[in-house]
């Protein structure tokens, strides 16, 4: 019986029920913060109650054990005071009136209290409670409260700070996506519309005048693009930091290298869906002068849109990125724009880039998605340029021999190195696309059954 009732004591110990209901309600708040995102309202009632729910643990231990002298208590209290300032943004005003309840709280204790205890357990005299150990613990404990205030500003004004870099324009940046060598591209949301968009960021300290000039020309440009394959770009501008920004959708889908990276490679009537989608971007940008000059397959993403699957968006038109000597995935070559992987003979020879160029890149990517392999085997940026010089390309059968004939001629039409004799513009390899007796043979439901297998395939947070 003895035994019994000193375990039931332990469990109806104050300090020890203070200990469990402060694991409860951690463990409620956890739970709850893990389910749902809450406003800020929310986030501050539960900040608050976690802060009352640690002094109150804290205080009563210390009462509990009152006639030890226990000195630690002051310091565990000072500690997470400060603590929570770090770890918490907050005005130093409310950090301040939070944390005033662990001061007079012990103060309360000690002067209700009926004996005076120091150290070890021992009385101590009145005088030197009241004179000693009081304002001491009182001066520990609002100094506490002082330098949580204290943190509590300057960390708050620094996530000012960062939170108003964030801001371009109308736009607030909330996560990366990802960096290339000339800046970045950020999810972010319009501050009135609530539209998730991606926006990119050229720095001048990385990309130079000229090349900042030539990004603002010609996004102005292809801001004109209303091609329901090509990226929608909404807006841009410079910050006052002079960084350059275009603001552009987000996509939710996957590039066609990621796609046949991770699944192989396609069937001809996808590819002819595929193909027929980027003619189509391509004639209009065409028709208004602009070359895109960086057709390849991971500036081709299949996405939803309208509830209709592999959906092509066609990005980066007429963007030029930087180029090391060594890897060939980088986009500049010299004076010469593009990726050495996918660029036209003529334009590797200094020739400028044409609509014929665009079509030849298109088809190396066409080549790609038929073989799962480059049009040329090849890892470095000289090997690749002397294959696209001098190199005949393997036909396309001689890769996969179930490949139709009518693909193959159509595709091969336009890797001919002399671009006088290769099929002139999109809309005729578009036409050469649609007498194929795979076109139309893809239809909504093979891409809806086809996304449903490899949904792990997309990637929300992709933009231009």
């Amino acid at each position: 019986l003895q035994q019994g009732a000193r375990g039931l004591g332990y469990f109806t110990d104050p300090a020890h029920l203070v200990h469990l209901g402060s694991c409860v309600a951690g463990g409620y708040f956890w739970f709850v913060l893990r389910r749902r995102p809450l406003d800020g309202r929310s986030l501050r009632m539960i900040d608050m109650a976690l802060l009352y729910i640690a002094i109150a643990t804290i205080v009563l231990s210390y009462a509990s054990n009152y006639e030890m002298g226990n000195r630690d208590y002051i310091s565990f209290l000072a500690i997470w005071v400060i603590a929570r300032a770090v770890f918490v943004p907050s005005t130093a005003r409310r950090t301040f009136l939070l944390s005033l309840p662990a001061p007079l709280s012990v103060l309360a204790l000690q002067l209700t209290h009926g004996n005076h205890y120091g150290m070890g357990g021992n009385l101590v005299e009145p005088a030197r409670f009241w004179f000693g150990i009081v304002p001491w613990d009182q001066t520990t404990l609002f100094l506490a409260c002082g330098i949580a205030a204290l943190a509590s500003g300057i960390n708050f004004a620094l996530r000012s700070q960062v939170e108003e870099a964030k801001q371009l324009g109308q736009y607030k940046l909330e996560s990366l996506i990802g960096a290339g060598s000339m800046g970045e591209v950020y999810r972010a949301t319009h501050a009135l519309l609530r539209r998730p968009t991606a926006v990119k960021l050229i720095r001048p300290e990385k990309a130079g005048h000229e090349s900042l000039q030539r990004f603002h020309r010609e996004v102005r440009q292809t801001s004109r693009l209303t091609h329901p394959n090509t990226i929608s770009i909404y807006d841009y501008g410079h910050t006052p930091e002079n960084v350059f920004y275009y603001a552009m959708e987000l996509l939710d889908g996957a590039d066609l290298r990621a796609i046949v990276g991770e699944t192989g490679p396609m069937p001809a009537r996808r590819v002819i869906h595929i193909l027929r989608q980027a003619c189509g971007a391509l004639a209009e940008a065409h028709s208004l002068g602009l070359i895109h000059r960086d057709i390849k397959a991971t500036n081709m993403v299949l996405c939803a849109q309208g509830g209709v699957e592999d959906t092509l968006r066609v990005l980066d038109f007429g963007l030029v990125k930087d180029v090391t000597e060594t890897d060939a995935s980088l986009t500049q070559l010299g004076d010469v724009c593009g990726t050495p992987e996918t660029l036209a003979p003529e334009v590797l020879g200094g020739a400028p880039a044409t609509p014929r160029s665009d079509l030849y890149s298109l088809a190396v990517v066409g080549y790609y998605l038929l073989t799962g392999v480059s049009v040329f085997d090849a890892t470095t940026v000289a090997e690749y340029v002397g294959h696209h010089l001098h190199t005949t390309p393997t036909p396309l059968r001689g890769r996969d021999d179930t490949i139709p004939t009518d693909l193959e001629a159509a595709i091969m039409a336009c890797l001919v190195k002399d671009p006088d004799q290769r099929t002139q513009d999109v809309k005729k390899f578009r036409a050469a696309l649609i007498r194929c007796a795979d076109a139309n043979r893809w239809t909504e439901e093979d891409a809806a059954v086809w996304w449903s297998e490899y949904r792990s395939l997309r990637d929300e947070d992709r933009g231009m």
